[in-house]
């Protein structure tokens, strides 16, 4: 089955009466050379006809539509936020656990109290082998904030929800490195992560967080997918799949004339209506 859209079958219906008036201009041309050229024919008018107006009946048999849906990034402001700080919060506690030597391998941090934001208040750490206790001073979240809600709403009014990976990458990329250098930890990290793994293993999270974030908002019909072939219209259809189009077309010349601007002296076109 022929399947098209309901504008293109009528925009090329209404293409086909256009370069039918062409053709019959292009035989009244010729008609008016070889009239001219002739000692009689010459004083005759040269025939040409005109339609002024035509009205078209035109059957067409539903055969579907097209759809499209609409995605919308719908994560919560306040949840993105805490998400982003929760993940750099994180990243600077295991590099400092690291640098401190109390944790070879970051495998093996299980402790919950990991899992705390420490933009919210001092962590204290708990001893390994032996080692006396200290705590850390909470990371301030107030010079990243202006980036959250700048990456917040550039997710909102994304053109393509589907492809936020080049957005995640750069914002979080900015929140990443900011906190690193406000911590003194950017060579640390560099000899942590000589391949930037920490960075592109949270980056991964992110976008992964961000994409169940965005969901199907509605769902629009963006095309009426009709079948023109006259045998299917007569014989494979009812009522109920099959609309009749009635259209009524006037037809109208132009004329290009090129002027000379006197202003400018230049030529240039203009359009007239007939």
């Amino acid at each position: 089955m022929s399947n098209i859209t309901l504008s293109e079958y009528v925009g090329f219906i209404f293409s086909e009466i256009t370069r039918a008036r062409d053709q019959a201009d292009r035989v009244a041309k010729e008609l008016a050379l070889q009239y001219a050229k002739d000692d009689i024919l010459k004083f005759f008018s040269v025939p040409r006809f005109k339609i002024p107006e035509m009205d078209l009946t035109i059957p067409v048999l539903i055969s579907g539509a097209k759809f499209v849906a609409i995605l919308e990034f719908v994560l919560k402001k306040e949840e993105f936020r805490n998400l982003l700080l929760t993940k750099i919060s994180n990243c600077i506690r295991i590099i400092l656990i690291q640098k401190r030597g109390f944790i070879r391998d970051i495998k093996l941090i299980n402790d919950p109290e990991m899992k705390k934001p420490i933009f919210i208040r001092p962590i204290i750490i708990k001893p390994i082998r032996g080692r006396g206790e200290f705590s850390d001073q909470p990371l301030r979240a107030d010079s990243i904030d202006p980036i959250i809600d700048e990456f917040y709403e550039l997710l909102l009014n994304n053109t393509d929800p589907e492809d936020p990976e080049s957005i995640v990458q750069v914002k979080w990329a900015e929140i990443f490195y900011k906190k690193l250098e406000e911590n003194s930890l950017m060579d640390e990290y560099k000899r942590q992560n000589p391949s930037n793994e920490l960075f592109r293993k949270t980056l991964k999270e992110i976008q992964d967080a961000v994409v169940a974030g965005t969901q199907v908002s509605q769902t629009k019909m963006a095309n009426l997918l009709v079948n023109p072939e006259t045998q299917l219209v007569k014989d494979g259809s009812s009522d109920s799949t099959v609309f009749t189009i009635k259209a009524k077309i006037m037809e109208e010349g132009i004329f290009v004339k090129t002027i000379i601007d006197e202003a400018t002296n230049r030529e240039k076109n203009i359009v007239e209506f007939e």
